[in-house]
């Protein structure tokens, strides 16, 4: 039987509410008034250093103010809130999501994938597998296997509503737009102690968890916002609260919610992984040891995992299982839930990347002319061994950077405006899940004569991820040793002439600090599901 031969649920079914479709070439405007603008915005601000959590712990949980509550605004319209999660108006009344068809010029370059050697692969059901699920049609980065990051942010911030979900940007449905999300109330100790928790629950997945220092905002990853209480955003009352209904974890760069501070490590990092998989596609389940289960005691202090085989969905009278679909390839209904399949299907398996990213521009060419007034197209082409990598275009003049857009809707098109008449360098940078970013250098010339150059590639140098401990990481990929310590090294090499807003234009695996907790023991991976 064909993968896609069951019959269609009885609910409606609609596209996912989290992928994001480009809407044209992403624009840089350089003008010189866009440039002044730019120079002129003063720098986003400093959190508060992890190693001052000690500094703001708290007495008791954070107690709601009622007229606050009473006054604050809801969700954005069309959304819901079912306990932890919060889904389209849809979903709440029964709909099942699907992934949605992708343009057909987004679409046409990404590959020919065998839909039923796909499935056959990551489905124990794969003849009950409906139309729109699995269909291995990828924006680039979506593609499987994935590795992946969790940022736990215990240092708090402001967040901002209306733009839909993105980490990178703060961006988030359940946020209060401009109100300080305050910082974790527990302290130093218990928040490594969660975070060493948290890793151990993702230990079967090449998905690592850091909190020191946040990922850079190229490559997607989920963003745990740790401490508060949940009047701190647009959600009713809860322990923790995440978007959910991401069936195959198309957004990659949600924001959930974890309203915990004095609680046990168990209770907290319990929560945080079910927010989690919420955002990944997870629904509740039955079972008093399951992560994903509904309605357990959250003053408990059982260290809860993510089953491994197929639980009953916990399902409200009048609704459906979101990911209804998902669950026939694994479960062969949509009624029960395997947790570790569904994220098996998308995650790697735990072990080191030793393969670089690849950039390069597919246009302009190096070296070419333009009349003056003239906007120069930009088309680059991305590719790594696994999905969860991200890339960005930078410009600049003279050594100095005139602008930079991240390509978080993955079109891999970006068109410069109002450049005056000179010479630039155009810089595409990539960077996968194991801090490997490459960079592609291109020259050209606005109104003025000049010959052609040469593009360069810059790399970095991959390392490999240890067991969860130290944030003690070096620059030429060393290991990522024990948490709990709070020493910190770091060298990186910086480029000539060219710079980003972190400070270094080629930095290499591990050069950065973000206590990272590892990916669990290190084994080799084969070229099962390799994707070129």
């Amino acid at each position: 039987m064909s993968p896609t031969a069951s019959a269609e649920p009885s609910r409606p079914v609609i596209d996912n509410p989290y992928r994001v479709i480009p809407d044209g070439p992403l624009v840089i405007d350089l003008s010189p008034e866009a440039v002044a603008e730019r120079r002129a915005q003063p720098p986003e601000p400093e959190p508060i250093p992890f190693s001052d959590l000690d500094k703001y712990i708290l007495d008791k949980e954070p107690e709601p103010d009622l007229e606050w509550i009473a006054n604050r605004p809801g969700l954005p319209e069309g959304w819901v809130q079912l306990g932890d999660e919060v889904v389209p108006q849809a979903v709440a009344e029964g709909a099942e999501v699907r992934s949605g068809a992708l343009p057909d010029d987004f679409a046409a370059d990404l590959g020919d994938v065998d839909q039923e050697a796909l499935i056959d692969d990551i489905c124990a059901f794969p003849d009950a597998v409906p139309p729109g699920i699995y269909e291995g049609k990828w924006p680039p980065s979506g593609e499987y296997p994935r590795r992946g990051t969790i940022y736990l942010n215990y240092l708090g911030g402001v967040l901002y509503n209306g733009n839909g979900e993105n980490s990178a940007e703060n961006y988030s449905v359940l946020a209060l737009t401009n109100h300080p999300f305050p910082s974790f109330g527990g302290g130093e100790e218990r928040a490594i102690a969660i975070a060493q928790s948290v890793q151990a629950d993702f230990d079967e997945w090449a998905i690592r968890v850091v909190y020191l220092e946040r990922p850079h905002k190229t490559i997607p990853y989920v963003m745990a916002m740790v401490g508060g209480h949940w009047s701190d955003t647009t959600a009713g009352a809860s322990g923790g609260v995440a978007p959910s209904a991401d069936c195959e974890d198309v957004g990659m760069r949600n924001v959930c919610y974890s309203f915990t501070n004095l609680q046990g490590v168990n209770t907290q990092s319990n929560i945080i992984g079910q927010e989690v998989g919420h955002t990944m596609g997870l629904g509740h389940t039955y079972g008093s040891d399951r992560i994903m289960a509904y309605g357990y005691a959250t003053g408990g202090s059982a260290d809860m995992i993510f089953g491994n085989d197929c639980a009953e969905i916990y399902v409200a009278p009048d609704q459906g299982t979101a990911c209804g679909g998902v669950n026939k390839c694994h479960c062969g209904d949509g009624e029960h839930q395997n947790d570790q399949a569904t994220i098996s299907a998308i995650y790697a398996a735990p072990g080191p990347d030793m393969v670089e990213p690849t950039i390069d521009f597919l246009a302009p060419m190096d070296g070419q002319l333009y009349e003056s007034g003239a906007g120069v197209d930009v088309e680059v082409d991305v590719w790594d061994d696994y999905g969860g990598y991200g890339w960005k275009l930078m410009i600049y003049q003279e050594g100095e950077l005139l602008g930079e857009q991240y390509d978080y809707a993955r079109g891999r098109k970006f068109t410069l405006l109002g450049a005056p008449d000179g010479t630039y360098d155009l810089v595409a940078e990539i960077e996968d899940q194991a801090d490997h970013i490459v960079q592609k250098r291109i020259t050209i010339q606005i109104g003025v004569d000049g010959g052609s150059g040469t593009g360069t590639d810059t790399a970095g140098t991959g390392g490999t991820a240890g067991t969860a401990g130290s944030d003690t990481d070096t620059a030429t990929g060393g290991t990522a040793g024990t948490a709990g310590t709070d020493s910190e090294s770091d060298s990186a090499t910086t480029g000539t002439g060219v710079d980003d807003e972190e400070g270094c234009s080629c930095r290499t695996a591990g050069d950065d600090r973000r206590g990272l907790l590892g990916f669990g023991a290190l084994v080799l991976l084969g070229l099962a599901r390799r994707r070129r």
